[in-house]
């Protein structure tokens, strides 16, 4: 193995170590935001917009994290007060908002179902 392949395995290994820092770090805190009889955090998933140009002031990377509600918490005042609690757990954590920045994100949006999606940022 030469210098330049060492180097780039190296680089590629710190990505990787970085983005799964991430990944590790917006589950811990996405699965403190609600006890368990109120809403089950399932996950996250990342969308990236290949047909908008980089260039294009519209958001083309962005974040879904997904939350499933009980039914006893499905009422749309209830849906609403949801939302801020898990945006302002995002906003909360500077380091992890810094991270998703940084890793490209430009929005970071919210599910409790598989039809709505909220935009927190």
């Amino acid at each position: 193995m030469n210098i330049k392949s060492l180097a780039h395995t190296v680089t590629f290994a710190a990505v990787l170590a970085t983005q799964t820092a991430h990944a590790e770090n917006l589950d811990i805190v996405m699965s403190q935001v609600f006890p368990k009889d109120q809403a089950t955090y399932i996950g996250y998933e990342s969308v990236e917009r290949e047909d908008i140009p980089v260039t294009s002031a519209v958001d083309r990377k962005y974040l879904i994290v997904d939350f499933r509600l009980t039914a006893n918490q499905q009422a749309s005042e209830q849906l609403q007060a949801s939302v801020h609690k898990v945006c302002m757990a995002l906003l909360k954590d500077r380091e992890l908002i810094r991270n998703l920045s940084d890793s490209g994100y430009d929005m970071v949006s919210v599910a409790f179902d598989r039809r709505s999606q909220f935009d927190c940022l």
